[in-house]
């Protein structure tokens, strides 16, 4: 009876063993594109219970309610960036960017980062709320913003490609926030905030 438990029992880990490595080794398997635990929480969705698969939000780019063009500083290239939505769940807000690149300098099949779509420069949306004299910024730890990684965050021309970023809950009543998204660049004014 004891040899059978021990066979079981090393059936098993062996098995567990095998599930794990093939899981976590598997380079050739492709990523999502969007993190399933951050989308999670980004769009206001629970985190899934203990044993559910990641799963990969599907997010519509077409619900966009202001946009401007912006023009990359000597260049010929633009982008696109559209305010797609503004929503607060418990003690954080989250901010969804639409950009789509209309860049000539690269071919419509090249891919172009979110980092290289906003020129390259520091790229931080702030919400200000001038009633109130508060600004809020992008909720960092220890040096990572709660957003979306800009340099591996790809499209090509003239797709679409979704940025969003996490910043604390209002402090106040707020029905609306401006928005600075690159500091040469025209301020969007009255973003609504959904709750």
């Amino acid at each position: 009876m004891r040899q059978v438990l021990s066979l079981g029992a090393a059936g098993v880990l062996a098995i567990s063993l095998l599930t794990g490595c093939s899981a976590s080794n598997d380079e050739s398997a492709p990523s999502p594109s969007v993190d399933a635990g951050a989308t999670a929480g980004a769009t206001g969705h629970d985190a899934p219970a203990a044993g559910t698969p990641p799963r990969v939000v599907s997010v519509d780019t077409s619900t966009v309610i202001a946009e401007q063009e912006y023009s990359i500083p000597g260049t010929k290239d633009k982008v696109s960036i559209g305010v797609q939505s503004l929503s607060v769940d418990g003690k954080t807000m989250t901010l969804q960017l639409v950009l789509t690149p209309e860049f000539s300098s690269v071919s419509d099949s090249e891919a172009i980062s979110i980092y290289t779509a906003t020129g390259s420069t520091r790229f931080n949306p702030k919400l200000i709320d001038r009633e109130n004299l508060k600004e809020y910024s992008l909720i960092s730890d220890t040096g990572q913003d709660w957003a979306t990684n800009r340099a591996t965050t790809k499209t090509t021309n003239h797709e679409p490609v979704i940025w969003w970023g996490v910043y604390a809950a209002p402090e106040d009543d707020n029905e609306a926030f401006e928005l600075r998204v690159l500091d040469d660049m025209a301020e969007f004014d009255d973003v609504p905030v959904t709750r």
